[in-house]
């Protein structure tokens, strides 16, 4: 067997081998780049890193993480506030920096909008990124959740 070619069971046809000017002697796009050990792999250890790392910084990478973690704020509505007022309430949605959530009744609107300010802190605490700045109370329509 000459150097240059492969043992059979090496992923290509005997006689993509075999053929002199077989796609590995080509240059160009189609010829597959393989890691070779000594180079430098970019960030990569070889070592398993946590998913969370590597969401956070690709969610840095792409400048996204304050709206991801305002959208949480949405997500995790109805645990800030309390089963009380998530009964009469639904719908949280985030657009930019405003939380919009609809209020069953016009006296939990008004209960609801002199509580804005705590409802902020619950909201915000322990966020650095992804804070909402506003939060907008709109009247139901009388469905249920």
């Amino acid at each position: 067997m000459s150097e240059d070619r492969r043992p059979a069971g090496s992923g290509r046809p005997a006689e993509a081998r075999e053929r002199p000017g077989s796609y590995r002697d080509r240059p160009g796009p189609w010829r597959p780049r393989r890691h070779r050990r000594d180079e430098p792999a970019g960030e990569r250890s070889g070592r398993p890193e946590r998913i969370g790392g590597v969401v956070g910084a690709l969610l840095d990478k792409w400048g996204i993480r304050g709206r991801v973690e305002r959208a949480r704020a949405a997500s995790d509505w109805e645990e800030l506030v309390g089963p009380r007022i998530a009964e009469v309430t639904r719908n949280a949605r985030v657009s930019g920096r405003t939380l919009f959530v609809e209020v069953e009744g016009a006296a939990w609107m008004t209960e609801l909008s002199m509580m804005r300010r705590d409802l902020l802190r619950r909201i915000n605490g322990g966020r650095d990124e992804g804070r909402i700045e506003k939060i907008v109370f709109l009247q139901a329509d009388g469905r249920r959740k």
